[in-house]
């Protein structure tokens, strides 16, 4: 008789190791959870706005209301399978007065690696290591946004893996509230999948 073989995805792995341990806990008394990587507590001080803080605070918000859909600059992760975006970090471009990138671009200054610690530190801590952030940041489809004010015209700028998801840059525009007539897909291999800084 032939063995069955069951295939799993890694994120279908992690689920049920998750569940099991869950489980196992739950029939446990007294079982108290140690992990010396949790963050230490915060010193930080928590006071009040004072009124004039709190007017100022106010009025600022209600200038940017509705302001939500200018156009945006900034970093995004792309996943083929469940054909989204996720990782966004976005910037209005209007927030930026000058270049800030060379050839005259601007961009935000957030960088993919440090975004990625950064949400797969809280993905491991607030969602048992489920989710998107697996690995290294190289390896998913990631792109960025750059604005060029010399040519009023936004660039998408990302790796050949686009040219298997071209539904994401649907995805990317509405994401960054990109006018489609000024915006360009433009690939470089810095955005291709496994490179980082050091390739």
């Amino acid at each position: 008789m032939a063995e069955k073989v069951y295939k799993l995805s890694l994120e279908q792995l992690n689920d049920i190791v998750s569940d099991a341990v869950t489980q196992a806990i739950k029939k446990l008394d007294n079982v108290e959870i140690i992990d010396n990587e949790t963050p230490p507590a915060s010193d930080i001080h928590v006071g009040e706005f004072s009124e004039e803080q709190y007017q100022e605070a106010i009025k600022t918000m209600a200038a940017n209301r509705g302001a939500g859909e200018e156009p945006k600059v900034g970093i995004f992760w792309y996943s083929p399978t469940l054909k989204q975006l996720f990782g966004v970090v976005t910037h209005k471009r209007t927030d930026y007065l000058r270049p800030n990138a060379g050839g005259g671009l601007i961009t935000c200054s957030e960088m993919h690696e440090d975004v990625w610690k950064k949400e797969f530190r809280k993905q491991k801590y607030h969602n048992n290591g489920i989710g998107l952030f697996k690995g290294e940041y190289q390896y998913k489809p990631r792109g960025r946004v750059f604005y060029s004010p010399a040519d009023d015209q936004y660039i998408i700028a990302v790796g050949s893996w686009i040219d298997q998801n071209q539904e994401a840059v649907a995805l990317i525009i509405e994401e960054f509230d990109l006018p489609a007539a000024k915006t360009i897909v433009q690939k470089a291999s810095h955005w291709d999948i496994g490179q980082t800084w050091n390739d």
